[in-house]
């Protein structure tokens, strides 16, 4: 009988002993899985936070309300760049378009530096000739002619074709050359390139780059002629041709045939809504030609300098210019920002009076963002709301028209902007691991 107990004592403490060792091991398991997983989300997850904290009183939190989950298929994409062993996708396209905030470029340039920090510089993208038209020039580049050009652009259109910057110029000339140097910030050959398209009307006038590293041409589509290097180069001459003294040109794409994030900007001083809904249809196709997977849109300042806000009207023209974008480029991805309150004039003197009509556009773009389900970006909440104009001028964070900002005031937008696409990544990141 005792040999029998402890028998029985022995097989029970072998069980129990078993049993140990099989929920050691499956805690074990789920701990290094757990791990796994987390340093896997660790490692593709952004975590990026504003150089500059100016804590305005009233400042909503700084996110993208996506409701309809729009921007996953464009964070995909993101995500492939990461992936170096992933060679699906070697470039995403990102159109930025706006006003007089986006023609400066330190907004979209300050984004358009963190995008290829974290994703990759395939090249610094679309460029436009505004100096040509005695207007305010992008940065990382230098465009200069010994020619003389008239213009077109969204604001003032005339019978010169505008293109994909929102500009055109033209040329009575048989013969006309365009010099292009990118000017380089953080290091040497940043924005060197090996392929330039130039934006231009090839039905009527030849074109031809005058460098002796050429090793191929492609005519894109009837708007777009394309020069392959054999090297990277910061400098190129172009030649345009034309008999019929018709030598139209609009602007240039420049990549170095690396992998990353082509941040494109198209912002034109004085635009509205309406002011892009004149142009042709050629206009939206040259923008579908940089292949957009996403477009952000910046409008709204200008809609309230005018003296009364027509608010159905402002709808509509922001329905349009959303169809015509989409029309052309389907597989797009749209997302809204609304502007930072702004001063109005009081007066002759310098504008020292918040311009609360910024508010009610906002509230239109917001409805409009929200009705339709795209993704919006809400800066004027983010910035602090009604009244907060008085707070970023405190902070020196306006110029002396108290309409646009200084570069470090444009500089923090861009950092919030960069910030919160990088949240709404992580999300996307963490949902699909």
């Amino acid at each position: 009988m005792k040999f029998l107990k402890k028998r029985k004592i022995i097989v029970c403490l072998t069980l129990i002993f078993f049993l140990y060792l099989c929920i050691t091991a499956s805690v074990s398991a789920k701990y290094q899985l757990n791990k796994k997983t987390a340093c896997k989300v660790a490692a593709d997850t952004i975590i990026y936070k504003p150089s500059f904290d100016y804590k305005f009183a009233k400042a909503k939190p700084n996110i993208i309300v996506d409701s309809d989950s729009s921007l996953y298929c464009f964070f995909e994409k993101l995500s492939c760049l990461r992936k170096l062993s992933n060679d699906s996708i070697r470039t995403v396209s990102v159109v930025h378009i706006g006003d007089s905030h986006i023609q400066a470029d330190f907004f979209t340039g300050t984004v358009r530096k963190l995008m290829n920090h974290y994703f990759g510089n395939p090249g610094r993208g679309l460029i436009a000739p505004n100096r040509l038209m005695k207007s305010n020039n992008g940065r990382h580049y230098k465009i200069t002619s010994s020619n003389q050009w008239q213009h077109s652009f969204v604001v003032k259109p005339n019978d010169i074709p505008i293109g994909v910057t929102g500009l055109g110029l033209q040329t009575k000339n048989t013969t006309a050359n365009i010099n292009i140097l990118t000017v380089d910030e953080s290091f040497p050959g940043e924005w060197d390139f090996s392929k330039i398209t130039a934006y231009c009307n090839l039905e009527k006038a030849e074109i031809c780059l005058l460098h002796p590293g050429v090793t191929g041409m492609d005519t894109v589509n009837p708007f777009a002629k394309a020069f392959l290097l054999d090297s990277l180069t910061n400098n190129v001459e172009i030649r345009f041709i034309s008999p019929e003294k018709e030598i139209s040109v609009s602007g240039f794409h420049l990549s170095n045939g690396k992998r990353g994030v082509f941040y494109h900007s198209i912002g034109i001083n004085g635009a509205r809504f309406d002011s892009y809904n004149q142009c042709s249809e050629d206009f939206y196709q040259q923008i579908a030609s940089l292949e957009p997977d996403l477009v952000i849109i910046s409008l709204g300042t200008n809609e309230a300098m005018i003296k009364t806000i027509d608010e159905d009207q402002l709808y509509s023209d922001i329905s349009d210019f959303v169809f015509n974008i989409r029309h052309s480029s389907p597989n797009t991805v749209v997302i809204f920002t609304t502007p930072v309150e702004t001063f109005a004039k009081a007066g002759r003197k310098i504008p020292t009076v918040p311009n609360h009509k910024i508010g009610k556009v906002r509230d239109i773009i917001v409805s409009f963002a929200g009705r339709n389900k795209y993704p919006c970006w809400d800066l004027y909440e983010i910035a602090g709301g009604k009244g907060s104009a008085l707070e970023w001028n405190k902070k020196q964070l306006f110029v002396r028209d108290r309409i646009h900002l200084t570069q470090r005031g444009y500089e923090y937008q861009g950092e919030l902007l960069f910030e919160a696409i990088m949240k709404s990544y992580n999300q996307y990141i963490k949902a699909n691991i």
